[in-house]
């Protein structure tokens, strides 16, 4: 059977480009599509922690990787990934429909939400979900960090650098014993949850669920970061597509999703080599 392509990318951030190099290194015609730009996650970080090696930066490391699978023939398109179908495999793309033998969908995660009335109307009055991006507008101010994993740890500690306080409101917290003790040096923390925002057009405070308001002019949200697996609804069992970094719900760490963008290319070069 004729297709436009041998294997599909879905998500061009770490775990995806990985995956495309993977696949473009056994000389298959390789795309990867992203919604807006390439990069994901990391064009949106500065120092990266957890890390090894060169490039020391988001950008930088998504500059190189990008580099790289280009260089080894992938090619990137952009514009939304509506849907997949089988019988044939097809991926239906901004650009048109695309055949292809295998997809990757690494779609990654939706944006942190707060299970608080009315919340998703503070966004851009407040509510944010990246430190490096809005950390800035908030220098010498207090800010409020809410999450439990340690993705929501190191934007703390990052705006720590920034603000004038950071407290971090966790429910039931998942960090490292070494990140406890950066926090502890760096940061407030609280145990509970978030019962409601406050303030007259942009936010002043944090009200919390035993009654305690923190001042606050931004409140950075990691909770219910849910995977985007809208993609991978309803296929098959036996579809070539493989769901590769956060949109598995593994760990949310760069090593984590460029190792599983590994697998999943490896597992695709595998499909397609017994076929």
């Amino acid at each position: 059977m004729s297709t436009d392509r041998d294997v599909v990318v879905v998500g061009a951030g770490i775990a995806g480009l990985t995956a495309a190099r993977a696949c473009a290194e056994r000389d298959l015609r390789v795309v990867a599509h992203d919604a807006l730009a390439p990069g994901g996650q990391l064009i949106n970080l500065g120092a990266l922690a957890d890390w090894s090696g060169e490039p020391t930066t988001g950008p930088d490391l998504m500059g190189a990787l990008l580099t790289d699978v280009v260089e080894r023939g992938v090619e990137i398109a952009y514009g939304e990934v509506t849907g997949l179908r089988t019988d044939p495999l097809t991926v239906e793309a901004a650009e048109g429909p695309v055949t292809t033998r295998a997809v990757v969908v690494a779609t990654g995660r939706r944006p942190g939400r707060l299970d608080v009335a009315g919340a998703d109307a503070w966004e851009g009055r407040g509510l944010s979900h990246c430190a490096t991006c809005d950390g800035p507008l908030h220098a010498g101010r207090e800010v409020v960090v809410v999450g439990d994993d340690e993705w929501s740890a190191r934007e703390a500690l990052e705006l720590a650098g920034i603000a004038k306080r950071v407290t971090l409101v966790s429910a039931a917290p998942a960090w490292s014993a070494s990140l406890t003790r950066r926090l502890d040096e760096a940061v407030d923390r609280r145990s509970g949850t978030v019962a409601a925002l406050e303030g007259e057009g942009t936010l002043a405070g944090v009200r919390l669920a035993d009654g305690e308001v923190l001042e606050a002019s931004g409140i950075f949200v990691y909770t219910h970061a849910d995977p985007r697996t809208e993609l991978l609804d309803g296929l098959p069992a036996d579809a070539a597509v493989f769901p590769a970094g956060d949109v598995t719900g593994a760990d949310r760490t760069l090593l984590a999703a460029a190792a599983d963008g590994l697998r999943a290319g490896l597992a695709v070069v595998a499909r397609l080599e017994e076929e």
